[in-house]
């Protein structure tokens, strides 16, 4: 504990320039008050909740109290709440029933934020902002995208979110090396595609064309997202979905894919056979330290290994994109029975400032990094691990656009390394093609609305059996053609009141189309 407070201490005297920025927002004092009340009333601490992933050392304290919770309480007080990160909104119901739920809801679940706002659960902050903060303002008026995002069907601005800028997640290998053995060139089209898995299969090169299960790039490729837009509505697609289940069963049937792919539920399978060197052309969802990871595990079973990253070829529809993280996340909210709101917007504020933001990920200069040429250089990697790796969760608002995840790792690749200098150029690659708005992401949105009870009832009760028909299309050879599973799809979805969901959509894009945040929104901001 001595060693704990040793460190707060030197927080404190390191980052006193965010005390200034709180003062200034609120017209507060340090000890708990604001201008606006009687300066010698201490306030309670505000609430907030915070995920308990398991993942705090023992030795530097809980999820709600540590080195930097206890650092934070000398600027706002605040008490953290616990929610176990896979039960949370089970524990959010909980704590709201009983009367007890934080002032501050952090939470990733777009879909239950918006059940809160139609439960009539949530404060407005507009005015909040307008009045006491500084940081989070500027934010707003900096990334527009925010308030877009945060205002809700009423016109009032509800929720609070960070920024983390263009961080691609989705990503199309393939082996090079294969490629030239056999032959052939980067393949732009899905026949393209077919007929070169075809070749290198013949050729006895590869066991796999492709991965079935994993990320499937195909379904991105075909755009095959269930809404769509045609003649300025949104409608339920359903030539989509049939063309990429006929590509799809062309390979299965021709022994291009894994026969046993419904199987491996969480690709895991896919990935032993991609890092063995068993497979051609494989689509990866994961993040750049994971693409790192896997290649050079493939590198180590297979030396003469190399991989290039491709756009996804194109299809009948268009020239689509992997996913990328969301640009813009929308991630807090005040509960409306917040007895403090000024405090609340004093957290938001200190939490969304840049200081601070560094701070979370990198640590203390000195203590955890250096700079060197302008870059933070971690000093002792395990210490950090234990102080600080664990912090992700504390960052969840504001201020992340100073600190992109993906360039960031790639900046941090060593320049004297020939294998991290290859994975940087894969990387960089990456990124080039697959942000960039000639090859959109295929969604309408990224920001899909949340769904009334009754409309989610039915999707719930639809989504999987109509998954199990187009998989058994799949699988199931000649006696299950793709015409008679759209027609049996088709069946399933008016028994379902499926029409239900396709009305909710409807009228939500009309009325919405001019505000909401689209795909085209989305690649052009400054980040």
């Amino acid at each position: 504990m001595k060693t704990m407070r040793k460190s707060v201490s030197f927080m404190l005297a390191s980052l006193m320039v965010l005390v200034t920025i709180l003062s200034a927002c609120s017209g507060g004092n340090n000890d708990g008050t604001t201008g606006d009340n009687d300066p010698n009333v201490k306030k309670d601490p505000i609430t907030v909740s915070m995920y308990d992933r398991g993942n705090v050392p023992p030795e530097v304290g809980t999820v709600d109290n540590n080195l930097w919770t206890q650092w934070i309480n000398e600027t706002v007080p605040v008490e953290y709440v616990p929610v176990p990160r896979w039960e949370s909104v089970q524990r959010f119901n909980t704590l709201l029933a009983a009367g007890d739920a934080p002032d501050l809801i952090l939470e990733y679940d777009n879909a239950y934020r918006n059940q809160l706002y139609l439960q009539k659960q949530l404060m407005p902050i507009e005015e909040l902002i307008e009045q006491h903060s500084v940081e989070y303002k500027a934010l707003l008026e900096e990334f527009p995208l925010l308030r877009q995002l945060g205002t809700k069907s009423d016109g009032k601005l509800y929720e609070f979110g960070r920024l983390l800028g263009y961080i691609p997640g989705g990503y199309l290998f393939i082996r090079e090396d294969l490629l030239e053995a056999a032959g052939l060139e980067v393949p732009q089209t899905v026949e393209e595609a077919y007929e070169a898995m075809k070749k290198v299969k013949a050729d006895q090169l590869a066991t796999f064309g492709t991965n079935m299960s994993g990320y499937n790039w195909m379904d991105v490729a075909f755009q095959n997202t269930t809404w769509v837009l045609e003649d300025g509505d949104m409608v339920k697609d359903w030539e989509r979905v049939a063309a990429a289940t006929q590509y799809k069963k062309q390979l299965f049937d021709e022994g291009l894919v894994d026969r046993d792919f419904m199987t491996d539920k969480n690709g895991e399978k896919a990935l032993q056979d991609f890092v063995q060197g068993n497979t051609f052309m494989f689509g990866f969802a994961g993040n750049a330290l994971l693409v790192y990871n896997n290649y050079e595990t493939l590198r180590s079973n297979v030396p003469d290994a190399k991989l290039a990253v491709i756009p996804l070829p194109r299809s009948e529809f268009g020239q689509f994109s992997p996913y990328f993280n969301d640009p813009v996340q929308m991630t807090g909210v005040i509960n409306i029975q917040a007895k403090d709101p000024e405090s609340v917007m004093r957290y938001v504020d200190l939490m969304s400032s840049e200081s601070m933001a560094h701070t979370l990920k990198y640590g203390q200069e000195g203590v955890h990094y250096e700079m060197v040429d302008g870059v933070e250089q971690t000093l002792d990697q395990d210490k950090y691990e234990k102080e600080v790796s664990w912090l992700g969760d504390y960052r969840m608002l504001g201020g992340q656009h100073i600190i992109n995840e993906f360039t960031k790792y790639v900046e941090d690749l060593d320049p004297s390394d020939p294998f991290d200098q290859e994975v940087r150029t894969l990387l960089e690659t990456a990124f080039s093609l697959y942000i960039d708005k000639e090859r959109p992401l295929p969604e309408v949105t990224k920001y899909m609305p949340g769904l009334p009870d009754e409309i989610q009832f039915v999707v719930s009760n639809v989504n999987e059996p109509m998954s199990d028909l187009w998989s058994r299309a799949i699988v199931g050879g000649s006696n299950a053609t793709v015409d008679k599973t759209l027609e049996e799809a088709k069946t399933l979805w008016s028994r379902s009141d499926g029409e239900q969901v396709e009305q909710f959509y409807l009228d939500w894009y009309r009325e919405n189309k001019d505000t909401w945040v689209f795909t085209e929104d989305l690649y052009d901001m400054n980040f």
